[in-house]
């Protein structure tokens, strides 16, 4: 059982999917549980593996989702005799000590476009220790001497690659291309692909209010275009490639932070 739960774990990291380990460190007394179970939970509500069943493993799902919701892994104790103060109810009685681990994505953002923009924000990516790739058909933007610490470099249209490939791995989109038209077709793909994570758009506000018409009447949900962040990146005046560049690291970072 141990195994499949680590097997899950580390398929879930993969993913870059969020999710809290719970593991029994120490029990006392007649505690359902046994030192080394594990389980998993995740943010959407999903469980698996054991840690007792019972009022146990319940009060210990409300810790890893309380934990999911912070970033902050630690350890915890549970008093299963109803007679103590700080019980969790439950009639076994003992006491069980369990490590909750939260494990969040590594960030892996998808540079839609190798322009100006692009390359300066793949620049500071390296300096903040993220992993990026890049989509672009044209071969002289799209180059290793330009982006030297990408993880990946696909020589396609933007929005062909979002219709075609798996973005399983990419926790974040950022759409640059260098046309209006592209960076329309783009973001429509990834709303057919699917993609949940961050979502970011460069341009205006009147360009993202006629981006976003044309795709509410293409059917596209408001729910989803909501999140879209556009125009990407804080407001603090940015105006150069690096400005801009700086402006929607930070914002990720405010994002992840909160």
């Amino acid at each position: 059982m141990s195994q499949d739960i680590l097997r899950a774990a580390l398929d879930a990291l993969e993913r870059g999917e969020a999710f809290a380990m719970i593991t029994v460190l120490e029990v006392e007394g007649s505690a359902p549980a046994s030192p080394g179970q594990r389980m998993l939970v995740f943010a959407d509500g999903r469980e698996q593996g054991t840690v007792g069943g019972g009022a146990l493993e319940r009060s210990a799902a409300e810790e890893a989702h309380q934990r999911l919701a912070t970033g902050r892994s630690g350890v915890v104790t549970l008093e299963l005799d109803p007679d103590t103060p700080g019980s969790i109810g439950s009639l076994c009685g003992g006491r069980a000590q369990l490590a909750v681990e939260v494990f969040a994505p590594s960030i892996h953002l998808l540079l839609c476009g190798a322009g100006h923009v692009s390359r300066a924000f793949a620049a500071l990516c390296a300096l903040l220790g993220w992993k990026h790739s890049v989509v672009d058909a044209r071969p002289e933007q799209n180059a290793a001497e330009r982006f030297p610490r990408a993880a990946a470099r696909y020589g396609q249209d933007p929005a062909a690659f979002l219709a075609e490939a798996s973005l399983e791995g990419f926790t974040h989109l950022l759409i640059f291309t260098h046309d209006h038209a592209l960076d329309r077709e783009a973001l429509s793909a990834a709303v057919r692909s699917g993609f949940t994570g961050y979502v970011g758009l460069i341009g205006s506000a009147r360009k993202w209010a006629e981006t976003r018409r044309d795709l509410e009447a293409q059917g596209v949900p408001p729910i989803w275009l909501d999140a879209v962040r556009c125009p990407v990146g804080l407001p603090i005046g940015s105006r150069t490639p690096e400005e801009i560049a700086v402006a929607i690291a930070a914002e990720i970072i405010q994002e992840r932070r909160s």
